[in-house]
C-alpha cells in the first residue's frame, strides 16, 4: 500500500509547481509562528546601568544596590515591564510560552482525529495572530503571560501540521530537502527582525508585521492547499485521495500522466473500496484500536515511541536554554544573535542534503550531529576557563547550533517516517509534548543555575542520545510508512495475532480473510 501511494504521488508531480508553493508558504508561517521562540534572547534584553563609575549591562548582581538606567531598551519586555530584577518573572516569560507549545503539540496529536492537516493550519494560524496581537495592546504582565500560552497553544498545532502535510505531499526523494527548508525559516525569523527591534525601537512594530504575514499566508493556504492523500487513503476513503492528488497533478501539469496509472491494474487493490457492512465494521473497529494504546500496545510501535521520546526531552531542553542563553555571551548581542542563526540557516540546508545520502542516511546523521554537540560544549567551556574571547566561544557556540540544527531537522524527518500515517500525527505530536515539556522549565532554570553545570549536563543528554540512536532502524530512501508493520518473529499481543494481521495489512483486509488465514495456520499445526 504504501509503495502505491508513493507512486501514484509521484505520478501527480512529487515536486512540482504545488509541492514548491506550499513548501514556501510553508516557510513563511514556520517563519511568522516561530516569531516568540526566537525572539526570546532579544525581548529579555537586559537593560545597561550606570554603575560604580561605569556603564555595563544589568546583571542580577547589581540588582538591589543603587544604579541608573542608561538606555531602555523599549523592544525588550523587561525594561518595558520593569521586572528586569525578577529572575522568577524573567523566567515567567519562556516558561509560558513553551508551555504552550507544550499543550499545542498535545492537542495536535488529539485534534488530527477530528480536523485534517489543512483545517489545523488555518484555524490556529489564525489563532496565533489574534493573540500575538493581543500583547501589544494590553499592558498588563500576568495577561501578556496568558497571551502567550495561548500563543504557544497555536504555534505547537499549527506548525507540526505545516510540516506534516507537506512532508505527506512530497515524493520520499524530496521530503528531507523541503522539512529542511521548512525549518529553516525558523532561523531566518530572528535575522530579519533582530536589528529592525533595535531601529525601530519598539517589539510591537515587529509583532504587528509578522501577523501581516501570517495573515496573508493563512489566506493563500485557503485557497492553495489541499489535504493529505495519504490520510484518506489510511481513513479507506480511496476515492477522497484519488481526488486530492488527481488536483495536485492539474496543478502541476501532470494529468494526462495520472489518469495513465490510474488505468494501471496495478493499482486495482488500492483503489478497491468494499462499502459491505462486515467491511465498515472492521474499519471502525481498527480506528478503536489505534488511538494512544497503539504506541504501547505493538512492539514494533513502543520502543519507537519511548526512544524518540527520550531523544527528544533532552535536545529541546537544550536547545532551548541555548538560544535564550544567547543574551549572556560575551561580545556584541546582536552579532552573537545573527551569526548563530545564520549558522543555523546553512546546517538547515546543508543537512537536507546530507541525512539524504544513502551510505549516510538517518542514523549516522544523526550520531554525527550528537558528536558535533558534545565537541562543540567541550570547547565551549575549555574557552570560557582559559577566558580567550568572544570570538572563540562564538565559534564554539557556532559548532553547538549547526549539530542541533541537524538533529531536529533529522527528528522531523526520521520521526515521522518512523511512524505509520494512521498514527503519524499521534506519536509525532506526543514526542513534541514530551520534548516540549521538558524545554519549558529551560527559561527558569538558566536563570537560576550556574553555566558550567548547565553545559556540562547537556553534554550528557547527548551522549544518552547516541546511545539510544542505534536501537532504532534506518529510513532513509524508504516510502512513508501507510499501516503498522507487524515484525514477522515477534508476537505483538498473545492471543490476538487475528487483530495485528489486520492492523498490519491496511484496511483493504477483511477480518474474514484474516480468520481464514488463521484456520489454515492452525490446521498445519495440528497435522
Amino acid at each position: 500500500m504504501d509503495e502505491q501511494i508513493e507512486k501514484l504521488v509521484n505520478h501527480s508531480g512529487g515536486a512540482g509547481r504545488y509541492q514548491i508553493i506550499i513548501l514556501i508558504i510553508g516557510f513563511f508561517v514556520w517563519n511568522s509562528l516561530s516569531l516568540i521562540q526566537t525572539s526570546l534572547p532579544i525581548i529579555e534584553r537586559m537593560p545597561k546601568v550606570f554603575y560604580i563609575n561605569e556603564t555595563t549591562d544589568l546583571t542580577y548582581e547589581i540588582c538591589g544596590h543603587n544604579y541608573t538606567v542608561v538606555k531602555k531598551y523599549d523592544y525588550s519586555w523587561i525594561t518595558d515591564m520593569g521586572i528586569e530584577c525578577d529572575k522568577a518573572k524573567v523566567g515567567y516569560i519562556g516558561t509560558f510560552f513553551y508551555s504552550g507549545m507544550t499543550v499545542g503539540n498535545f492537542c495536535f496529536s488529539i485534534i488530527n482525529k477530528y480536523l485534517m492537516h489543512k483545517q489545523i493550519i488555518i484555524i490556529f494560524t489564525f489563532t496565533y495572530v489574534v493573540f500575538l496581537f493581543l500583547t501589544t495592546v494590553i499592558n498588563n504582565f500576568y495577561f501578556r503571560l496568558v497571551c502567550l500560552l495561548l500563543v504557544g497553544i497555536s504555534q505547537g498545532l499549527a506548525n507540526p501540521s505545516t510540516l506534516t502535510i507537506v512532508s505527506e505531499s512530497v515524493s520520499s526523494k524530496w521530503r528531507s530537502l523541503f522539512a529542511s527548508l521548512i525549518n529553516v525559516g525558523y532561523s531566518t525569523c530572528p535575522i530579519m527582525y533582530t536589528y529592525i527591534y533595535v531601529g525601530l525601537g519598539k517589539w510591537k512594530y515587529i509583532f504587528w508585521m509578522q501577523n501581516i504575514i501570517a495573515t496573508i499566508c493563512g489566506v493563500l493556504y485557503i485557497i492553495i492547499l489541499k489535504n493529505s492523500a495519504r490520510t484518506f487513503f489510511t481513513k479507506n476513503k480511496p476515492e477522497e485521495g484519488i481526488e486530492v492528488l488527481r488536483k495536485i497533478a492539474k496543478f502541476n501539469g501532470k494529468l494526462n500522466e495520472f489518469e495513465e496509472a490510474l488505468n494501471n491494474n496495478d493499482f486495482d487493490s488500492l483503489l478497491k473500496n468494499e462499502e459491505n457492512e462486515e467491511n465498515k465494521e472492521t474499519v471502525k473497529e481498527e480506528k478503536n484500536q489505534l488511538g494512544y494504546s497503539a504506541l504501547f500496545k505493538y512492539r514494533s510501535v513502543r520502543y519507537k515511541f519511548i526512544i524518540f521520546s527520550v531523544m527528544w526531552m533532552f535536545m529541546t531542553f537544550l536547545t532551548n536554554a541555548i538560544v535564550i542563553n544567547t543574551k549572556k555571551m560575551k561580545g556584541d548581542f546582536y552579532i552573537n544573535i545573527i551569526s548563530l542563526f545564520i549558522v543555523e540557516i546553512l546546517a538547515g540546508v546543508l543537512c537536507g542534503f546530507i541525512i539524504n545520502i544513502p551510505s549516510f542516511g538517518r542514523k549516522k546523521s544523526l550520531i554525527t550531529f550528537y558528536i558535533g554537540v558534545t565537541v562543540g560544549f567541550g570547547l565551549y567551556i575549555l574557552f570560557d576557563k582559559l577566558n580567550v574571547g568572544s570570538v572563540a566561544s562564538l565559534i564554539a557556540m557556532g559548532i553547538i547550533r549547526f549539530s542541533c540544527t541537524g538533529v531536529f531537522t533529522s527528528y522531523y524527518i526520521y520521526y515521522m517516517e518512523s511512524y505509520p500515517t494512521p498514527i503519524r500525527a499521534l506519536g509525532f505530536g506526543l514526542n513534541q509534548t514530551l520534548g516540549n515539556l521538558a524545554g519549558s522549565i529551560s527559561p527558569i532554570i538558566i536563570e537560576f543555575f550556574n553555566e558550567i553545570i548547565l553545559y556540562i549536563s547537556f553534554a550528557v543528554f547527548v551522549i544518552i542520545n547516541i546511545i539510544l540512536t542505534f536501537f532504532v532502524p534506518e529510513t532513509v530512501g524508504k516510502p512513508m510508512l501507510e499501516t503498522i508493520e507487524e515484525i514477522e518473529q515477534e508476537k505483538l499481543i498473545e492471543g490476538r495475532e487475528s487483530e495485528n494481521r489486520i492492523l498490519s495489512r491496511g484496511t483493504l483486509a477483511s477480518k474474514d480473510e484474516v480468520l481464514n488465514e488463521d484456520e489454515k495456520e492452525n490446521k498445519k499445526d495440528n497435522v
